[in-house]
């Protein structure tokens, strides 16, 4: 007779831990996306939580912290999957489309997000937003090398660390341009062809310049 263990309910404390953390999470998300970063405070997350200051910083440590724990869920979808358009350059963009959804409905938010991700102080969320960069950095890693398969002597850490620069501050840069109707997205398309002509494959269905 082979035992079999069935996997442990949670406790009330667990479930209770749990209940405190998403009414956190789901009123910090409310107050940024309504009012912006800079115009909330931890003290009305709290009231809004229905949680002691205290209790908060448990989840918490600081608004930066905070932040971090509500975008991070948004932008772990960017390396969840890595797109397969057939054109390095369209998985390359479509690879960070929430960001591009936050920054053109939460620009504000996004541009704390990279601070905070880059200056903050220690945190777990911190840690998190982190490690979701540099997932972002193998995808990129990934995606150059699926499109360069049977290229020779192909040597991409140069160029998806080029890539990931040229994305990166390309996307910062749109959290602070609100130049109306520029396309931010073409923008990107434009750069990371240029970075890319002569690290990969030329397709004779692009060129390095074209939108």
């Amino acid at each position: 007779m082979v035992l079999v263990s069935l996997p442990r309910e949670p406790g009330r404390r667990e479930l209770n831990k749990a209940d405190k953390q998403r009414r956190i999470r789901d009123a910090a998300r409310d107050l940024f996306s309504r009012r912006g970063y800079s115009s909330i405070t931890t003290q009305e997350v709290a009231d809004l939580a229905e949680v002691g200051t205290g209790t908060l910083f448990r989840y918490a440590t600081s608004k930066g912290e905070l932040l971090c724990m509500v975008a991070n869920e948004q932008l772990r979808a960017m390396v969840d999957t890595v797109p397969d358009t057939g054109d390095p350059v369209e998985d390359l963009v479509t690879l960070c489309d929430p960001l591009f959804v936050a920054l053109e409905t939460q620009p504000e938010n996004i541009a704390a997000y990279h601070r905070e991700t880059l200056f903050g102080e220690p945190g777990p969320h911190r840690e998190e937003a982190q490690r979701i960069f540099r997932d972002l950095r193998g995808s990129i890693g990934e995606i150059l090398a699926r499109h360069s398969a049977g290229a020779p002597g192909s040597d991409l850490e140069g160029p998806a660390q080029t890539v990931f620069d040229v994305l990166y501050m390309g996307i910062v840069r749109s959290g602070t341009d609100r130049t109306p109707g520029r396309d931010h997205r073409a923008d990107l398309r434009l750069h990371v062809r240029r970075v890319l002509h002569g690290a990969l494959p030329t397709s004779p269905a692009h060129t390095p310049d074209s939108p």
